[in-house]
């Protein structure tokens, strides 16, 4: 495992052939200052990028008009649907579905017993959401947004899941808390330690063999 990246990454995003994220430039009277980076397989490099072109991966095309539904573009999960549409999830459990015109189809909250989501997938038209304060994963229909499933609870394989990574039918769960990547078969609903790391695991990406992990230190590539 290589360090390529030594700071605060608030979130990666894949592309076709590489990778962008954003991180902390600095600070200023305790305002954060937020820049972009892109990694190309092709050559390997880091470009600086503009912010527009991390929201248009984040948010897809209509980016303007669905962050102006966003209270924080850097905090808020966003899933990019077939269509056009975007889910929303934001820090405080808000969540919005909207359309490919950015109004909203429905809005709601994703709280669960008190506890905030952390990250949220889409698979088989179903919606998972990870609670790191429950340490439970919950699937809810994406058309009715009523809650159809468990993983996790009283024996949970879960320590704090901060995000979830869809890699086929198989959901890997970054786990802040004991530090190792956990894979669930979305399918089968079976368990499986996949890894573990020497720090806290907050974020957990593959794209194409390339496999990259944001941990308390720094962007590493697995």
């Amino acid at each position: 495992m290589k360090k390529i990246f030594d700071g605060e990454i608030f979130e990666v995003l894949a592309l076709t052939n590489g990778i962008i994220f954003s991180y902390c430039r600095d600070t200023l009277d305790d305002n954060i200052i937020v820049a972009y980076k892109m990694i190309s397989f092709d050559n390997g490099r880091f470009t600086d990028i503009a912010k527009n072109v991390y929201l248009i991966t984040k948010f897809g095309n209509n980016y303007k008009s669905v962050v102006a539904q966003c209270d924080n573009y850097i905090t808020v999960k966003s899933i990019v649907l077939p269509g056009g549409k975007v889910f929303l999830m934001q820090t405080d459990g808000t969540a919005k579905l909207l359309d490919n015109n950015a109004e909203p189809l429905w809005t709601g909250s994703l709280i669960y017993r008190s506890c905030m989501p952390s990250s949220a997938v889409l698979h088989n038209n179903a919606l998972w959401v990870s609670y790191a304060d429950c340490d439970i994963l919950l699937r809810y229909n994406l058309s009715t947004m009523r809650e159809e499933l468990r993983i996790g609870g009283a024996k949970s394989p879960f320590s704090k899941p901060r995000d979830i990574f869809l890699e086929g039918d198989n959901a890997m769960v970054s786990n802040q808390g004991s530090y190792k990547l956990i894979q669930i078969n979305l399918n089968e609903y079976t368990v499986f330690e996949y890894e573990t790391f020497e720090e806290p695991l907050y974020q957990y990406i593959k794209v194409s063999d390339n496999r990259f992990a944001v941990l308390q230190s720094g962007l590493y590539l697995i």
